[in-house]
């Protein structure tokens, strides 16, 4: 009898083992099922517009279940898309309190930061971001969204702050950005009253090193190219516009009349323009160059130049200076082609001079910010038949 009882015993342990697992298996079937009704009841609400006790009813899942946290943030994303940005806050909050893996967690937090942002609650959105501003996969968003906050709330100067974690970035829209806001701080600082007489020498060389640091953004070098130009500095001014029309030749119906008055020689103004006419096929530099034409050669020699010229790119401004120069030919005709430029100055009125290459954005007037899409350097002079 005691070696039945012997050779019992592995029976029962392989018996007590299975009913065992058998137990935990039905517990974890009867756990999904209860999450699986939980999820279904929280759409059902999502689907009959009670969007409160959807969030709620979805919400209690997470002290269940933290596997199905990316279905939580394409919800809250949605909602933040939607304009309802207290739910979005709701789920990301929630989410941002689970003990998640580092990264994880990190992209949680910028996202509730965003919610808080589209909420207009800068100063939360701020503390949430620069608190993972290190955080080297999301460092590029993270410090797009702190500028977008910068720029909302006139902070300028906490842009300026961050400039060491823009340059562990590759990122030439941050470094335009804060090329941008770092040169506006400058330029109020100059404004002030108290400072107006003791900082022009300081404000031109902090310039020059901003060109220097950030020689993919314009505005550091357009505004010492002026400044310098109010200083009678002409070298410093010529240098910084002709590194500009190097890198931006369509800018050069804007940089040329500030360009002449950097006292060029002759031959070296000739040459500018004739790279810039026919490499670039830039219209002003066209328009100039049949200026040096009438003035240095005949007015007969512009007017074929400009012919020539419109048959290989038709442009309206071209077509306008070829009127002006046949109304000083024949006083006869001057009545006649005066009224066509008439017209084509009413024309050319009614006409955008920049877009946008980022959003398409149009307008009559320069801005460094595009007021559209809010990317700094974007809004450019335009070209083809109307451009300059």
């Amino acid at each position: 009898m005691p070696e039945l009882l012997f050779l019992l015993l592995p029976v029962a342990a392989a018996y007590g083992w299975f009913m065992g697992r058998n137990s935990l298996k039905h517990k974890e079937l009867k756990g999904r099922a209860n999450i699986t009704r939980n999820l279904s009841s929280g759409l059902n609400f999502l689907l009959t517009d009670q969007e409160d006790k959807a969030i709620e009813q979805l919400l209690e899942l997470l002290d269940i279940e933290a596997a199905t946290i990316d279905t939580y943030l394409a919800l809250a994303n949605l909602f933040r898309r939607k304009g309802d940005w207290d739910k979005a806050i709701r789920i990301h909050e929630k989410l941002h309190k689970l003990k998640l893996p580092k990264l994880q967690a990190q992209q949680i937090q910028f996202e509730l930061a965003k919610d808080y942002y589209s909420a207009g609650l800068f100063d939360r959105a701020e503390y949430l971001l620069q608190q993972i501003v290190s955080c080297e996969p999301l460092r590029e968003a993270i410090l797009k969204q702190l500028f977008s906050i910068f720029m909302a709330t006139h902070e300028l100067n906490k842009a300026v702050a961050l400039a060491a974690e823009v340059e562990k970035t590759k990122s030439k829209s941050l470094r335009i950005a804060l090329a941008n806001m770092h040169t506006q701080t400058l330029q109020d600082k100059l404004s002030e009253p108290a400072q107006s007489e003791v900082l022009p020498t300081a404000y031109s060389n902090n310039l020059a090193e901003l060109a220097s640091r950030y020689p993919q953004a314009v505005r550091p070098r357009y505004e010492l190219a002026k400044y310098a130009l109010l200083q009678q500095d002409t070298a410093t001014a010529k240098g910084a516009l002709l590194s500009i029309l190097k890198q931006k030749p369509q800018w050069s119906a804007e940089l040329l009349p500030m360009l002449s008055q950097c006292q060029m020689d002759a031959d070296e103004w000739y040459q500018l323009l004739t790279l810039l006419a026919d490499k670039h096929h830039n219209i002003s530099a066209r328009l100039l160059l049949s200026e040096w034409l009438a003035e240095h050669g005949s007015t007969k020699a512009a007017e074929h130049y400009l012919l020539d010229k419109l048959r290989q790119q038709p442009n309206i401004r071209l077509f306008q200076k070829l009127l002006q120069l046949r109304q000083q030919e024949s006083a006869q005709a001057a009545e006649v082609l005066s009224s066509v430029e008439e017209l084509v100055n009413a024309y050319l009125a009614s006409k955008v001079l920049y877009n946008c290459r980022s959003c398409g954005f149009k307008t009559r007037q320069p801005y460094w910010l595009c007021p559209s899409c809010q990317q700094w350097e974007t809004v450019e002079p335009i070209s083809g038949v109307d451009g300059r």
